[in-house]
C-alpha cells in the first residue's frame, strides 16, 4: 500500500493545480480591469471635451451640475442600453440605472462609470469567477476520489456532483461574507474613490490626464483585492471538494498538512499534524483555509495505518532546496531541529516575517538618503539591518539627521557651499605626525575611512559634498565670532561609515563659515 508521502505529493499537486487555474483566470481579469480603466478614462475625456470644462476653474464643477438636455439624455440612455445588451448575454443586468427627467451632467458621468464597473464586476469578476470556483470544486472532488481509489488499489463508482451544492457553497459566507457580497462591496468602494478623484479634478480645473496615475493606483489595489479574494475562495472550494469526496468514500478522519517552510503562518504551524473527524470539519477552526493566501491542505488519516517509515517534504530556507523528514514530524519539531539551530535559517525567517515593515522602512530610507543608502535592494537592506549592528546604527543615525532637515525641523549651515577649509587643517593638523592632538584624529580617519596625507583632498571633497545635508547646531559665540557644529554620517574609501563631527566658526568681520576641526565621533545612545 502507498505510504503517507503519496498523499502529500498528490494533495500538493491538487492544490497547485487549483492555484494555477486561479492564476490563469486572474491574468484575464487583469486585462479586463485595464480595459475598464481605459473606458472610464475615455468617458471622462469625452465629458470634459464635450462641455469644455478643462481650465474652467473654479466653474468646472458648476458647469458639470447643469441639467442634461433631451439629446444628452438620449445619448446616456443609448450608452446604458448598449452595456445592458452585453450583460444580457450573461443573464446579467445593470442595477440602479433608472433614468430621471432631471439629471445633471455629473450624475450622467457617474452613471456611465458605474455601468462600466458593473459590467466589469458582474461578468468578468462574478460570473466568470463563479464558473472558475465550480470548476475548482469539481476537480478537487474527482481528483481526491481518484487518489483514494489509487491508494486502496480498487475503483468505486464516482457519485455525481450536485450542482445545487456548489451554488450553496459559493453563497456560503465562510469568511464573514459570501463571494458576491465581497465583490459588490469592492465595486461600490471603487466607484466612490473614482468619483472623489473626478470631483477634485473638476473643482481644481485640471486636465483629465492627471487622473491617470491616480486611477492606475486605485485599479492596482482593486486588482490585488480581487486576486486575494479569488485565491481564498478557490482554496475554500478546493477544501470543500476534498471533504465531499472523503464523505462519499467513507474517509472518517483527516490530518492537517502545513508546509514545512518559514513562510507558514502561526495558526497553520500550530495546526500541522493534528487529526480531526471529517464530519466535524469547520473552515478556519480545524480545516483550511485558515486565513487569506492559506497554503495548508490535509491528507486522509487511517487509524490502522503505520506511518513510522513514511516521509514528508520540507524546504530549506537558505538554499530553497527540498528534503525529506519523517512523516510524523510536526511543524514545531521541524522548526526546532532545522531552523532554530541554524543561524542562516533564523535570519531568513526574520527577513520573511518582517518583509512588509522592512519594505516600508527601506522605501522611507531610500526617499531620504537616496544614494547615501548603501543598500540597493530590500535584501541588502535587511542584511544590513540584521547582520551588521554597527553599520545599521550609523545608517539609522544618518536617516535621523537628514530626515530632520527634510522635515523642516532643522536648518543647514548658511552658505555651506562657501565653506572654507585651509589645506593646513589636513597637512599640518590631521595628518601631521608632529601634531599630537591632530594626528590622533587623523589616524582615526585613516583606520575607519581610509584617508591619509596622500589622499586628503578626497576627504576634503567628502566633507564639502555632505556638509549641506545635515542640520547645523549653534554652539554660542566668543570674541572671534559665532561657533557651529555639524554632525554627519559619511562613507569612506573603506566602504565603512562613520559619524564625523565638524566644528565651524563664522568670524565677526566675515560671513563665510570656516572649518576649525573635524574628527570621528562615537555614536551615543541618544543618537
Amino acid at each position: 500500500m502507498a505510504d503517507k508521502s503519496y498523499w502529500q505529493d498528490r494533495q500538493e499537486k491538487k492544490y497547485l493545480a487549483g492555484e494555477k487555474k486561479v492564476n490563469q483566470y486572474y491574468k484575464d481579469l487583469e486585462k479586463s480591469f485595464e480595459q475598464s480603466k481605459r473606458e472610464i478614462q475615455k468617458v471622462i475625456n469625452d465629458f470634459v471635451t464635450r462641455y469644455a470644462i478643462e481650465n474652467d476653474t473654479p466653474g468646472g464643477f458648476v458647469t458639470a451640475q447643469r441639467l442634461l438636455n433631451k439629446t444628452e439624455i438620449g445619448d446616456l440612455q443609448y450608452f446604458i442600453d448598449m452595456v445592458n445588451k452585453h450583460m444580457g448575454e450573461y443573464n446579467q443586468e445593470l442595477n440602479n440605472m433608472s433614468m430621471k427627467a432631471r439629471i445633471t451632467r455629473y450624475q450622467a458621468l457617474e452613471k456611465q462609470i458605474d455601468a462600466i464597473l458593473q459590467q466589469l464586476y458582474a461578468i468578468e469578476y462574478q460570473y466568470k469567477g463563479e464558473e472558475l470556483l465550480k470548476d475548482i470544486y469539481s476537480d478537487s472532488y474527482y481528483q481526491t476520489w481518484f487518489n483514494i481509489d489509487q491508494y486502496h488499489g480498487f475503483h468505486q463508482e464516482f457519485a455525481q456532483i450536485n450542482a445545487k451544492t456548489i451554488e450553496e457553497l459559493i453563497k456560503y459566507p465562510f469568511n464573514g461574507a459570501d463571494f458576491s457580497a465581497r465583490i459588490w462591496k469592492q465595486k461600490d468602494y471603487m466607484l466612490q474613490q473614482l468619483t472623489e478623484s473626478i470631483t477634485t479634478m473638476l473643482v481644481q480645473g485640471k486636465n483629465p490626464m492627471t487622473l491617470s496615475k491616480d486611477f492606475a493606483k486605485k485599479f492596482g489595489v482593486k486588482e490585488f483585492e480581487a486576486y486575494r479574494l479569488l485565491h481564498t475562495e478557490g482554496s475554500f472550494m478546493m477544501g470543500q471538494g476534498t471533504l465531499a469526496a472523503y464523505k462519499e468514500d467513507g474517509v472518517e478522519k483527516y490530518q492537517i498538512l502545513a508546509t514545512l517552510d518559514i513562510k507558514t503562518s502561526d495558526i497553520c504551524r500550530e495546526q500541522d499534524g493534528k487529526v480531526y473527524d471529517v464530519d466535524k470539519a469547520v473552515v478556519g477552526v480545524n480545516y483550511w483555509p485558515f486565513h487569506m493566501f492559506c497554503r495548508t491542505t490535509d491528507v486522509p488519516y487511517y487509524d490502522d495505518e503505520d506511518y513510522s517509515e513514511d516521509t514528508r517534504v520540507a524546504r530549506d530556507p537558505v538554499t530553497g532546496k527540498s528534503y525529506e523528514v519523517p512523516a510524523n514530524m510536526a511543524y514545531k519539531e521541524w522548526h526546532e531541529r532545522y531552523i532554530e539551530s541554524n543561524p542562516d535559517a533564523v535570519l531568513s525567517e526574520k527577513k520573511w516575517k518582517n518583509r512588509r515593515s522592512d519594505k516600508k522602512q527601506y522605501e522611507n530610507y531610500m526617499d531620504v538618503l537616496g544614494k547615501d543608502l548603501s543598500s540597493n535592494t530590500l535584501d541588502d537592506f535587511q542584511n544590513l539591518k540584521y547582520t551588521n549592528t554597527e553599520e545599521w546604527n550609523l545608517t539609522k543615525y544618518n536617516y535621523k539627521l537628514q530626515n530632520k532637515l527634510k522635515a523642516g525641523d532643522g536648518k543647514h549651515l548658511e552658505k555651506y557651499d562657501k565653506l572654507s577649509i585651509a589645506d593646513a587643517k589636513y597637512t599640518g593638523y590631521l595628518f601631521n605626525p608632529n601634531n599630537t592632538e591632530g594626528y590622533a584624529k587623523g589616524k582615526a580617519f585613516t583606520s575607519r575611512l581610509g584617508y591619509d596625507i596622500n589622499n586628503y583632498k578626497e576627504l576634503d571633497k567628502l566633507i564639502r559634498s555632505n556638509i549641506g545635508k545635515f542640520p547645523v547646531i549653534y554652539k554660542g559665540s566668543n570674541k572671534f565670532g559665532e561657533k557651529f557644529e555639524v554632525n554627519m554620517v559619511v562613507k569612506g574609501l573603506t566602504g565603512k561609515q562613520a559619524k564625523v563631527k565638524i566644528g565651524i566658526m563664522v568670524d565677526k568681520d566675515k560671513d563665510i563659515p570656516k572649518l576649525t576641526t573635524a574628527f570621528i565621533d562615537k555614536l551615543k545612545e541618544s543618537d
